[in-house]
């Protein structure tokens, strides 16, 4: 006997799986590479104010891990200060929208 959910997959694309949606917890076709559904995903959307101070929060938080480093970790080589904050420099770069690999 036929469901309300095979009506439903037959009117979805075909890359499109039932999963839940990460935002609102919701079952939801999504296609790949998708994890959150079109409501979810512009509510994330950030203002420019918002995306300018969290931007803001990124340079900070780079400088006091360079801080960090740089003079308050004791009992370290310079040559292994001047590492971390060259991988910092490289990883944490606040323009970057990926995090980096911490």
């Amino acid at each position: 006997m036929p469901k309300v959910v095979d009506a439903a997959r037959v009117t979805t694309r075909d890359n499109t799986v039932w999963r839940t949606c990460t935002g609102c917890s919701r079952l939801k076709p999504l296609p790949d590479g998708v994890d959150r559904c079109e409501d979810c995903a512009a509510s994330k959307k950030q203002t420019t104010d918002e995306r300018g101070w969290d931007l803001a929060y990124r340079y900070a938080d780079l400088v006091g891990r360079i801080d960090a480093w740089a003079v308050q970790i004791p009992c370290v080589s310079d040559a292994e200060r001047i590492d971390k904050i060259r991988h910092l420099l490289k990883t944490l770069h606040p323009l970057r929208q990926d995090e980096g690999a911490r």
